[in-house]
């Protein structure tokens, strides 16, 4: 026969799906702090001259790709 102590409380249920639920906003936050740095860094890049570009070893059709892997951390 189980015993009242077996049961899990509701208080741990509630506190588990509340858990889940903060780090699911977390991540969502994470994700628009990332596409405000990429919107950010796009920015500063399209407004500079092609010579300017090319001094960072980079040229205009190279943005996006450089914006995305700089921000997402891809290599």
């Amino acid at each position: 026969m189980a015993t009242f102590s077996e049961f899990a409380s509701p208080f741990e249920g509630l506190s588990a799906a509340f858990s889940a639920a903060g780090q699911r906003f977390l991540a969502v936050c994470e994700e628009f702090g990332k596409a405000r740095a990429a919107k950010a860094l796009y920015a500063e890049l399209a407004c500079m001259t092609d010579e300017e570009l090319a001094e960072l070893g980079m040229k205009r059709d190279e943005i996006s790709r450089t914006v995305f892997s700089k921000v997402y951390d891809l290599r």
